[in-house]
């Protein structure tokens, strides 16, 4: 399975995990015969051919009829259906909510979006969320199952209640019921943090470089941080983590934060902060994540005395971080660190905070935040569980 490995522990006999190992090997790619498929799961040629039967009557996997080399049964090439089970993504995309059916290879099926605007209340939120859910469910192509859908989110969630607590850009949406919303709609329902969905995707594509423990900072419109041990995000009981935005600084003041606090990391550092300044220098600059980019990659940010003063307390912040959580590498996104200049003060200003005796100072890497990961990763667990819900029974 490309999105995500299939957890045989689940399976409650012998041969609901003998048919999860063949599927996985065909679905890696790994075995395109009965004969491979025997041959790397150490099962008999015999039970081999039950399990193709079955997994081909669930539709998991479609075996093409070659020609005969000689006697017996001709050589048959397996491929994993990947179209048997699709599950939709709803996730925020600068100011509009972007929806996204995706198929068991991570492939995007059908894409929805819908602006929101930044005044939207509950009852707004709502109604917008619904359609999209609703949208992605009736694009399911006839013949796959649709799994459910997931929505991953930025701001201040509650896993376990799978509530939407609060969120920088719609500073009038409160405690958003997403599963009371979306279950009868396009259920059953998860909600995920965008930052943890991001982390489990790029851990899946590249294992061996992430082993121990991981760090994510998105420095955008809000700062938030994720944190992963051996490629598994961490959310404690299901409750909120990573807020490191939402951390107080003397140094800040009074200065008036959307969670309702002041002095947050944010107002000093986050791009709802920066960019009125931002525009006085810029009138043209953007307000999509993306596009700020490209834009930031050509201009003198470090002649703005508020972009240095955002780095300098974000740096500490990130040094901070790393004393309670004790990272090996930390990944750091967000148009900001798109500017060349900007990016190596950044990473000199975290460098000078230093480490505790005997522990190296974490090597920072810049990426751009990707779409495609937060999908993907949102998308692997949702589709992994129906995978295996398909797998067990007689």
């Amino acid at each position: 399975m490309a999105l995500a490995s299939l957890d045989e522990s689940v399976f409650s006999n012998a041969h609901e995990r003998d048919r999860a190992r063949v599927y996985g090997l065909v679905a890696t790619g790994l075995a395109q015969s009965r004969a491979e498929a025997g041959r790397l799961s150490g099962l008999r040629s015999t039970t081999v051919s039950r399990v193709v039967a079955d997994l081909a009557a669930r539709r998991l996997i479609v075996e093409s009829v070659g020609e005969t080399a000689g006697r017996g049964r001709p050589a048959g090439v397996l491929i994993a259906n990947t179209r048997r089970i699709g599950g939709s993504v709803i996730h925020v995309v600068s100011q509009s909510l972007m929806g996204a059916l995706v198929d068991l290879n991570g492939q995007i099926i059908a894409e929805r979006g819908v602006a929101i605007s930044p005044e939207a209340d509950n009852e707004a939120m709502s109604r917008a969320m619904c359609g999209l859910a609703a949208e992605l469910k009736e694009a399911t192509p006839l013949g796959m199952a649709h799994a459910g859908t997931v929505v991953s989110l930025s701001g201040l969630l509650d896993l376990r209640e799978k509530r939407w607590l609060m969120a920088s850009r719609w500073p009038r949406m409160r405690n958003l019921d997403i599963q009371a919303l979306l279950d009868r709609v396009a259920g059953p329902v998860e909600i995920c943090r965008n930052l943890d969905a991001e982390l489990r995707a790029r851990v899946a594509r590249d294992p061996g470089r992430f082993s121990g423990g991981t760090l994510l900072l998105h420095w955008g419109w809000g700062i938030g941080l994720a944190h992963a041990v051996d490629g598994e995000p961490l959310a404690p009981a299901g409750g909120p983590f990573g807020e490191i935005g939402h951390w107080r600084f003397s140094v800040l003041g009074e200065r008036r934060c959307g969670c309702g606090n002041t002095a947050c990391l944010e107002t000093g550092a986050a791009l709802w902060a920066l960019l009125p300044v931002l525009r006085g220098h810029w009138p043209e600059l953007d307000e999509d994540e993306a596009d700020l980019g490209e834009q930031f990659s050509g201009r003198d940010l470090m002649r703005v005395p508020e972009i240095d003063a955002a780095a300098r307390i974000l740096a500490r912040a990130l040094a901070n971080a790393c004393r309670l959580l004790f990272p090996q590498r930390i990944i750091v996104s967000g148009p900001l660190v798109a500017n060349a200049r900007l990016w190596a003060h950044f990473d000199a200003l975290f460098r000078a905070e230093g480490a505790m005796e005997g522990l190296a100072v974490p090597q920072l890497t810049s990426v751009r935040a990707s779409q495609d990961h937060e999908i993907q990763g949102a998308a692997a667990p949702l589709l992994r569980r129906a995978t295996e819900a398909l797998l067990k029974g007689p």
